[in-house]
């Protein structure tokens, strides 16, 4: 009876081993069996879901750079995806686990050497996964390129730093390095080039984008790289004062302030207790979004024991033209704060908290000190190019959310793509999203759809399949189906060829040519109803901004560190 079992057993693996919807790859950890997934109409594509890259960064590795994996036994099945990394729970509470750094790989051939294109998902570094509740790659398969999606620590675990060798900080970003590492080794298996990788992300995972441009750990991982409605230089993105935001967290658990302690008691401390002391939006102190969330990628210092990811400023790097030179796209939505409308529904005091501190104007990474003649003119510069210094309120709102576009997202963005432009050996392209159609999904089911512009993660649904928004379908002949074709090819574009027109007579891209940025002319791209080029985009208000950061900011960008 038992020979007749091991023999039956045989015969199923067998046949199951042969079952071309299911294929099984080789990779530098183990066996990983995919499924086949279907991207629409004569349309279908192999998944590979839940691929461990790192060890899981528990016990001992918690607050560590990640450890490759040690490899699995058998055959690993990838039909779902695996666990999200730690955040906080929509309702409350903690949802994810440790043991979260995972990837997936799409791709409609096994055979040949495609692009690759590898997603790092957005969600202020402290939400959020790679899963495809939200990035279904249905919109990009037809394209013919390999997509990669990653998870990555967020948070207190991914971006907790005492500033010293005991807790450096950035490990989310050597997460991401740590993928890239393993899409090099492996992503030939799937069909992919690994000599043709291309980065893109969006808000925090554009930042995290822009990081890797400029990081030298990240070398030779990747050849083009797209960084969607962030940099590095955007106000929330760089925490300056990690140690004094460590203290904090050592006092509100009763720790101990030396580093070495502290950072032991913290990897002993339950994760949901260090979850749940995490800010939420409205915990952040007026004005939300113009200064750093608190765990974010920082500065290392120099002397860590482990290899680091990030030891200079962003601007310094950028200023040295020490990064790495590949071709570059940048760019924003046109209204991308729009999400600040519900602000004032929330917290009533807005209004006066910004009127009894005009400081609150002034861009804390222009280093100009309170209460100074040089803050005051910034602040009036401000308040009469927006809104004419008329009193804050409900009908000032939308020159309000112009103001908070700029100051959160554009004027920063803009500056990248300049002293990019300016110091790259690689082309730099420039876009702004301003299509407003039946996709622009986050708009609609915040119930701003009345308002103007495309706001904030608008653009998400335009590139990717998301089943986690509940909407009625869009059919092919409507025109917000029309903009996602172009936006995927202008994408895809640049991942194959290192220029998003590369076609002349493409008459999905209305045989437009988009030109990259010069350090004479700033080229750019509006995907709006139609592909409009252009100079210089939202020139009068940025202008603005350029002006009074020459008139008034003391080393701008250049935080002073603990």
């Amino acid at each position: 009876m038992l020979k007749f079992v091991v023999v039956l057993s045989l015969v199923a693996l067998a046949v199951h081993a042969q079952d071309a919807s299911r294929p099984i790859i080789n990779t530098s950890g183990g066996q990983i069996q995919g499924i086949t997934a279907s991207c629409g109409l004569f349309c279908s594509y192999f998944a590979f879901n839940g691929i461990p890259y790192a060890q899981p960064p528990v016990g001992e590795l918690r607050f560590r750079n990640p450890r490759p994996h040690g490899g699995w036994q058998g055959v690993k099945d990838g039909s779902e995806h695996r666990s999200t990394c730690p955040s906080g729970g929509f309702l409350g509470g903690v949802s994810g686990s440790e043991d979260c750094l995972y990837l997936n790989v799409y791709t409609q051939n096994l055979i040949g050497s495609r692009p690759v294109m590898v997603w790092i998902h957005g969600g202020s570094f402290t939400g959020g996964s790679g899963n495809s509740w939200i990035y279904g790659p249905d919109n990009l398969m037809p394209e013919d390129v390999v997509v990669v999606t990653i998870n990555y620590r967020l948070g207190i675990l991914g971006f907790f730093s005492t500033d010293d060798v005991h807790a450096a900080g950035n490990w989310g970003m050597k997460d991401c390095v740590m993928a890239l590492q393993w899409v090099r080794q492996n992503i030939a298996a799937f069909g992919g080039d690994p000599n043709n990788v291309t980065i893109f992300g969006e808000s925090a995972g554009g930042v995290a984008v822009h990081y890797l441009v400029l990081s030298n750990k990240a070398s030779g991982l990747f050849h083009k790289a797209i960084a969607q409605s962030g940099t590095a230089l955007v106000p929330w993105g760089f925490q300056y004062r990690p140690r004094e935001l460590a203290y904090r967290l050592a006092d509100r658990f009763g720790y101990s302030h030396d580093s070495a302690t502290l950072v032991q008691s913290l990897r002993n401390t339950p994760i949901e207790t260090l979850i749940e002391t995490q800010e939420g939006w409205l915990d952040i102190e007026i004005p939300r979004g113009f200064k750093p969330f608190d765990f974010v990628p920082n500065a290392e210092p120099v002397n860590s024991p482990e290899e680091t990811f990030l030891t200079q400023l962003p601007i310094d790097i950028i200023n040295a033209g020490t990064f790495n030179h590949v071709p570059f796209i940048a760019g924003y939505m046109s209204m991308e704060s729009l999400f600040m409308v519900y602000e004032h529904t929330i917290d009533s005091t807005v209004w006066n908290a910004f009127t009894r501190n005009p400081d609150y104007f002034v861009p804390h990474f222009w280093n100009i000190p309170h209460g100074t003649a040089a803050s005051a003119a910034v602040s009036q510069g401000i308040r009469n190019a927006y809104w004419q210094d008329r009193p804050l309120g409900d009908d000032i709102m939308v020159e309000w959310l112009t103001f908070h576009t700029d100051q959160q997202f554009i004027y920063a963005i803009d500056k990248t793509v300049r002293l990019h432009a300016q110091r790259s050996s690689a082309p730099t392209y420039y876009y702004q999203f301003s299509f407003d159609g039946d996709l622009n999904l986050v708009k609609r089911v915040l119930m701003l759809g009345s308002w103007p512009g495309a706001m904030h993660a608008d653009d998400i649904p335009y590139l990717w399949s998301v089943t986690d928004l509940t909407i009625s379908p869009i059919l092919p002949t409507n025109h917000a189906r029309t903009v996602s074709n172009r936006f995927v090819r202008l994408f895809t574009n640049f991942a194959r060829f290192g220029n998003p027109t590369p076609n002349a007579v493409d008459t999905l891209l209305q045989s437009r040519q988009w030109q990259p940025v010069t350090a004479a002319t700033v080229h750019y791209m509006d995907i709006g109803h139609d592909l409009v080029t252009g100079v210089n985009p939202n020139g009068q208000r940025t202008a603005v901004w350029r002006d009074l950061e020459a008139r008034y900011a003391n080393d701008p960008f250049r935080f002073p560190r603990n």
